[in-house]
């Protein structure tokens, strides 16, 4: 029963890929990694976590982009910690986001996002893996107006929930972090 959700995760980014390919319309997609700072439950046992991202957006409309994210991060223990501490997670999600830019994208790119949809953490220990996470994001675009580049960077502070719905038997777990992508539009070309 624990290999299905990363499954479902693996199947998902394989869509992501597929859909990515075949992009009709002004779509772009970026990888990314990121430093974590955790909070709640694993703030004590744990000062950092790492994160690598693949993104997949719609950049067709002006002032809002849909925004789908695969998330993988992983949470260190201290060095402090004996052996006897609970182990620390990999966390797996998947969410759809909205990024508005109230200025809009091409004269001043800073923009805020709302996202959820299926997270995976795994651990040692017997409590569900399965839960629904949520985030917010503010985040600027460098470089996506400009004439000499076909890619562009985007950089974003996010506080994420990972499983702000789930089973009382798993820890909460949240972060703070700093993100970093670089993005090629696949189609379509910039509006």
């Amino acid at each position: 029963m624990k290999g299905i959700p990363i499954r479902m995760l693996g199947i998902s980014a394989v869509a992501m890929v597929v859909v990515a390919v075949q992009a009709p319309c002004q779509t772009f997609l970026g990888a990314g990694l990121g430093a974590a700072l955790p909070m709640t439950r694993y703030v004590d046992e744990s000062e950092r976590g790492l994160h690598g991202e693949l993104q997949y957006g719609i950049h067709r409309f002006c002032d809002i982009w849909p925004v789908l994210t695969l998330n993988y991060g992983r949470y260190a223990p201290m060095d402090t910690l004996s052996a006897l501490t609970p182990s620390h997670p990999d966390v797996f999600s998947l969410q759809a986001n909205v990024r508005w830019f109230p200025w809009g994208s091409t004269t001043f790119p800073l923009y805020t996002s709302i996202g959820t949809g299926l997270s995976v953490i795994n651990g040692e220990d017997d409590a569900s893996t399965v839960g629904m996470p949520g985030s917010v994001e503010l985040g600027y675009l460098f470089l996506y107006d400009n004439p000499c580049c076909d890619w562009f960077i985007t950089a974003s502070v996010r506080y994420t929930a990972f499983n702000m719905l789930r089973d009382l038997d798993r820890p909460h777990l949240s972060g703070l972090s700093g993100m970093l992508h670089l993005s090629m539009p696949l189609g379509g070309g910039k509006p």
